[in-house]
């Protein structure tokens, strides 16, 4: 069990986005192009972007850049003109470590950013003044497109090819022996594979976790059977079947509803308190902007594709109503008291979640 202060040295090893590379540090590349009203503020230390003034009658947001498919919501929200409606302009500061995204928000560098429940729980409990004011990414219902849902797991074809074809086929392979899997725990990788593993009664210890932070990354890994399965997020689908690998299963396995996509959008309390208004504002445009995204898929992929410089294939599923569900959100912190990362009733959803600006 982590203590306050220990806890505090293990956030960086958590705050992971859903899809694409992990850590961003200056020097990444430009993208093609930037969002049609977004501006690019003068980054901090790590960042590298240019200088840009933001619109004077706009309320400017800022968040770091960042170049990954986890961005499709905001720039459909610029670039279909939902922040402007709002009376929002969304400024990107520069480029910044995944791990300094809270300390961003916190210092006031930046004023909103996203992560998953347990994530935040874990940056709550280490003393973060945050909260989550809305739901991005969700898990799709079962009829809608299987290619929507979180994320899929691989095995090499070999591996296929000895039995495994399920999930629950993972108890008997390799006996004896710990399966490597990519990505890092406490984060969305681990927690919904480990609930997988649970619903098909294969032992989580039956898993070694090796650290990686881009699912190209794992694939390429995998193709070299350097480790044993590894789970893959939506514009990396088609990569993995390219690869020659073999899906056994997908987030659906983990038996947790619209919770194994949950993602939340957070601010300081202090900006809450100071800019409500504009929070308000936010949540609009951004269930606007995911609604969009839901019915325009090939147009939310290319939007983002333009601005990451990256060719995207695919698309998570949003949210598309203001409410936040604690109800996909508890799972994330219990999962966190059952393995002793947390205090049994340390955090609650309702101590990173406000409520405020549901509508």
């Amino acid at each position: 069990m982590l203590g306050k202060k220990s806890l505090a040295l293990v956030l960086a090893g958590v705050l992971f986005t859903s899809c694409a590379p992990a850590v961003q540090t200056g020097g990444g590349a430009t993208p093609s192009a930037t969002p049609s009203g977004g501006t690019q503020a003068q980054a901090p230390a790590t960042g590298t972007d240019s200088m840009a003034t933001p619109t004077t009658d706009l309320f400017p947001i800022k968040t770091a850049t960042r170049y990954d498919c986890t961005l499709a919501p905001y720039i459909v929200a610029d670039k279909k003109g939902f922040f402007t409606e709002e009376g929002l302009q969304l400024v990107f500061t520069g480029e910044l470590p995944s791990s300094e995204y809270i300390t961003s928000v916190v210092s006031g560098l930046n004023d909103f950013a996203d992560t998953h429940p347990n994530a935040l729980a874990l940056q709550v409990y280490g003393g973060a003044d945050v909260k989550a004011v809305g739901r991005s990414i969700i898990e799709p219902g079962p009829d809608e497109d299987p290619r929507l849902r979180h994320m899929r797991y691989y095995v090499t074809q070999d591996a296929y090819d000895s039995g495994v074809k399920t999930i629950a086929d993972l108890a008997n392979y390799k006996p004896n022996e710990k399966l490597k899997s990519a990505g890092a725990v406490n984060t969305c990788e681990s927690f919904i594979l480990d609930k997988a593993l649970d619903a098909n009664d294969v032992p989580r210890d039956k898993l070694e976790w090796i650290l990686f932070e881009e699912d190209i990354a794992k694939i390429q890994a995998l193709k070299l059977a350097q480790l044993d399965i590894i789970g893959v997020h939506p514009p990396f689908y088609d990569a993995a079947v390219e690869a020659g690998l073999q899906q056994i299963g997908d987030s659906s396995d983990a038996n947790l509803g619209e919770a194994a996509g949950t993602y939340l959008y957070y601010f300081s309390n202090d900006f809450i308190a100071k800019n409500p208004d504009k929070v308000q504002a936010f949540v609009r445009a951004m269930t606007k902007a995911q609604q969009y995204a839901n019915a325009n898929r090939e147009e939310t992929a290319k939007l983002t594709g333009e601005f990451i410089n990256q060719e995207v294939k695919g698309n998570h599923y949003y949210s598309e109503t203001t409410k936040i569900d604690e109800a996909t959100i508890t799972p994330w912190i219990e999962d966190l008291e059952n393995t002793g990362t947390l205090p049994k009733g340390a955090v609650t959803a309702s101590d990173i979640v406000t409520h405020q600006f549901e509508e």
